[in-house]
């Protein structure tokens, strides 16, 4: 077959990448139909949240040691008909983003404070995209790996000032969501929500399929469909490969991302579906290399079921992206002239939990909050034998003494351990330990300001290239949908004047951003 600018055979793509071979024929689709005037029957928006712009090189290498090949996601960007870009996704009061800010500028098209789903400071409520695509008859889908209805999901399809209040943003999906599937099955049951709603009750009232576990959804033949996997977050890849049990209640992202195309492609009209990898963020807030890793490796899973989906449904506008980068993580050289980074680096394919599962045991626990650190509660520390031992159980090298009574002296509630305020903490001081040995780094244990990166195929991709504001994706989005709709806004000196008040207004409490 002969290729041009304008047209790679198959077997150019398939001999390209073997991270490739099996969606060149979404690839050609997609390169065909994205024409001058051509709009997306379907757009599938999908976020690596908390992705920096060094993660996807680490999780290229990472991918070629634990599945054999690249990364999908790697090997579109070194494609011709790949639009490729970078976003600017500073909210209204600060250069970095928080997650709700972040996925709201998307979602309606203004930038707000962060903390807060879809609301001006003066309190006007935005409305989110999710409603213009059902306006157009388009059917909505959010898939993730977090709670359902948090910050970066919610950012499409909810209007509320905190962010926290899930219990909330859960009432609202009920009129604007066909397809919800992830975790936060707590914002859904009776039992666990203080008002007593019997929320997914109201769900299957309105004709939603329900699944609560792996094998139920893909059971699950339903036009709309709730599937609710865990009373919190999703487990994290890394766990679920190593817990059976897991495994069988909780369905992978690439899974929930084929049941929820499988659900929504039935619309004549279209559909708007977000995708989310929402445990690649926490795993960097918690400076787990690892377990971000196999997050990432997870979403690109994902990323291969969209495009295998795209070779028999070309109308489909397809954006992978990330909402912010969040704490950096990097390999240094390690060893006389750098040779001993690459057996480091491969330690970390060895690892076989999260730091979320085994930090409490070590260090302390990793959860990270937006809201100032309180006072370290005093605890007695566990044995440093004990330490060494879950440390080679869990990552597959001896820890040196020093680290082993550092780990302790941090369970025990000791600070300044570091001289970098952030990584003084259980998450911050388990990742220096551990990147001691794997040669991975981290700046800190927050989101950061970088700018980030976007890749788009499909119809309508060319809006997506070059250098974009978070603002231009809403207008663009719409337009793309044949929809005339513009969302107030506000400027920064304006909202100078509401950024006290909002501040007194947040609860501290406990915040993933």
């Amino acid at each position: 077959m002969k290729t041009s600018k304008n047209l790679i055979g198959r077997r150019a793509f398939l001999g390209s990448s073997s991270a490739l071979a099996s969606v060149g024929g979404g690839l050609e689709a997609l390169h065909a139909a994205e024409k001058p005037g051509n709009r997306p029957r379907n757009i599938i928006w999908m976020v690596a949240d908390g992705m920096s712009p060094s993660v996807l090189p680490l999780a290229e290498q990472f991918s070629q040691r634990v599945r054999g090949k690249g990364l999908v996601w790697q090997a579109l960007i070194d494609r011709p008909e790949t639009q490729r870009g970078w976003m600017d996704m500073a909210s209204l009061d600060s250069l970095v983003t928080d997650s709700s800010s972040a996925s709201s500028s998307w979602g309606s098209g203004s930038r707000i404070f962060n903390g807060w789903v879809n609301v001006l400071p003066d309190g006007t409520r935005l409305t989110p995209i999710a409603e213009i695509a059902r306006d157009k008859r388009k059917r909505v889908g959010l898939v993730t790996t977090t709670t359902v209805t948090h910050a970066t999901p919610a950012g499409f399809a909810a209007s509320v000032k905190r962010r926290d209040d899930e219990h909330v943003i859960a009432e609202q999906y009920l009129e604007r969501v066909d397809v919800v599937l992830g975790g936060g099955r707590k914002f859904f049951d009776a039992a666990s929500r203080a008002d007593r709603k019997d929320l997914a009750g109201a769900f299957r009232a309105k004709g939603y399929g329900y699944a609560a576990t792996r094998e139920q959804l893909l059971a699950l033949r339903a036009s709309k469909m709730l599937g609710l996997f865990s009373s919190s977050h999703m487990p994290y890849t890394l766990d679920q490969r190593n817990d059976a049990k897991t495994t069988e209640l909780a369905p992978t992202l690439a899974e929930m991302t084929q049941a929820a195309l499988d659900s929504l492609s039935q619309s004549s009209n279209g559909f708007l579906l977000q995708v989310e990898g929402g445990r690649v963020d926490h795993a960097a807030h918690a400076n787990d290399a690892a377990g971000m890793l196999w997050d990432q490796v997870a979403f690109d899973e994902a990323i291969e079921t969209v495009l295998r989906f795209a070779e028999t449904n070309p109308d489909t506008l397809v954006v992978m992206t990330s909402d912010h980068g969040n704490s950096n993580p990097g390999l240094i050289g390690m060893g006389t002239e750098y040779r001993e980074s690459n057996a480091c680096f491969e330690r970390l394919t060895r690892v076989k939990a999260s730091f979320s599962a085994v930090s409490p045991k070590l260090a302390g626990p990793v959860e990270y909050s937006m809201t100032a650190a309180g006072k370290v509660e005093r605890k007695e520390a566990p044995p440093a034998a004990r330490i060494q031992e879950i440390a080679e159980q869990t990552f597959g090298f001896t820890l040196a003494p020093g680290e082993v009574e550092a780990l302790r002296r941090c369970a025990r509630g000791d600070r300044g351990l570091a001289v970098n305020r952030q990584l003084d903490s259980a998450a911050g001081l388990l990742g220096q330990v551990v990147g001691s040995h794997t040669g991975i780094f981290w700046t800190g244990t927050s989101h950061t300001s970088d700018y980030t990166l976007v890749t788009a195929l499909g119809p309508g991709a060319g809006r997506f290239a070059g250098f974009i504001r978070n603002t231009e994706v809403f207008p663009a989005l719409t337009s793309l949908m044949d929809a005339q709709f513009r969302n107030p806004s506000m400027d920064q000196d304006k909202a100078k004047q509401y950024r006290e008040a909002a501040s007194l207004m947040r609860r501290a409490r406990p915040d993933w951003a």
